[in-house]
């Protein structure tokens, strides 16, 4: 079903009593959970009636235990099992003995990027509860859904505008959501945002030798990081700028990474990303020297040091200069 459709019987108060919430775009993840508790619990009650279970770190006993646990104090408890692909051991098993077994009022959301296909009980887990799909939006239904989301906060954006916020965001959406807040926020009760704003807000890439320094990144060698980052910075270049460039390209090397995982090239990733056929080949040999895991924790670094550094919660240069560090020392040696 799509997530306008499951929005529907959470509004009606039609929900079953599980759901799989299929697909990549974390961001669609963490709002239809957020309608439902809004929905279903009251603050008060989300402390008692909801429980958020990583399935890399459950113990399989202990999902069917909650899953047979009745509400306390009240007619509803939810729980949350996210990373349901990464799950440890004995968690699919888990899953199909607490849906036999779940205690009266208690609803399960599974949360799952992808699921493996030739797996038997992932295409059985698909034909026993309603799926949502979660997919990643496509790059031309971008601009819609940016529209779409600005129009509702009151932020009337230009097609340049809208272009603009998808390429610097590298198409994620929660930067998307992230960097529309902004807007508003820095608009009050005006309705749009000046293009020399706009472009300062959300500012595009520097030039010099930006690979420089995520070549050094990627290959997590500090000793060539830091001096090249000086370099960069002493030049004049804006810390944000900096951190919007090796985020996008870290973006690039996640890509690439999946890319490589289904086989294919990278002539074949420029074209999907419409990147330049040098970056793809770039990001290609880069993406070998991580993991998955890896780069989902530099991704998670990245924002929080475009978090810190928008808001003043740390001077910008240093909060460059320890995201990098970190980065660089995350090699597990």
């Amino acid at each position: 079903m799509t997530r306008g459709d499951f929005l529907k019987q959470v509004a009606e108060g039609r929900l079953l009593h599980f759901y799989l919430l299929l697909g990549e775009e974390r961001l669609f993840h963490e709002e239809l959970l957020t309608a439902v508790l809004n929905k279903m619990l009251s603050p008060e009650d989300q402390q008692f009636n909801f429980m958020r279970i990583d399935a890399e770190q459950i113990v399989p006993a202990e999902l069917i235990s909650n899953l047979e646990t009745p509400p306390f104090f009240g007619n509803a408890r939810l729980i949350y099992l996210e990373n349901f692909e990464k799950g440890v051991s004995g968690i699919e098993e888990a899953v199909f003995k607490g849906l036999t077994n779940t205690a009266d009022g208690v609803y399960l959301f599974i949360s799952a990027g992808k699921l493996d296909g030739r797996k038997k009980l992932h295409q059985e887990l698909q034909k026993r509860v309603s799926v949502v799909d979660c997919s990643k939006l496509s790059r031309n239904d971008l601009p819609l859904w940016v529209k779409q989301r600005a129009d509702k906060m009151g932020l009337k954006l230009t097609v340049v505008q809208i272009n603009k916020l998808g390429q610097r965001t590298g198409q994620d959406l929660i930067r998307v959501r992230t960097e529309l807040d902004k807007l508003k926020t820095f608009a009050g009760e005006r309705s749009s945002v000046g293009e020399e704003d706009f472009d300062r807000l959300i500012p595009g890439e520097p030039e010099p030798d930006i690979f420089g320094l995520i070549d050094a990144v990627a290959e997590r060698n500090p000793r060539l990081v830091l001096p090249r980052l000086k370099t960069l910075l002493d030049a004049g270049e804006n810390e944000i700028k900096i951190l919007a460039t090796v985020a996008r390209q870290f973006r690039n090397i996640t890509a690439a990474f999946e890319a490589r995982q289904k086989g294919l090239n990278p002539k074949m990733l420029a074209g999907f990303l419409g990147i330049n056929p040098y970056v793809a080949e770039k990001s290609f040999t880069q993406s070998g020297r991580f993991t998955l895991s890896e780069l989902q924790q530099i991704m998670e670094r990245l924002l929080l040091a475009d978090y810190r550094m928008k808001t003043g919660g740390r001077e910008p240069r240093l909060e460059l200069e320890l995201t990098v560090v970190e980065i660089c020392g995350n090699s597990g040696e």
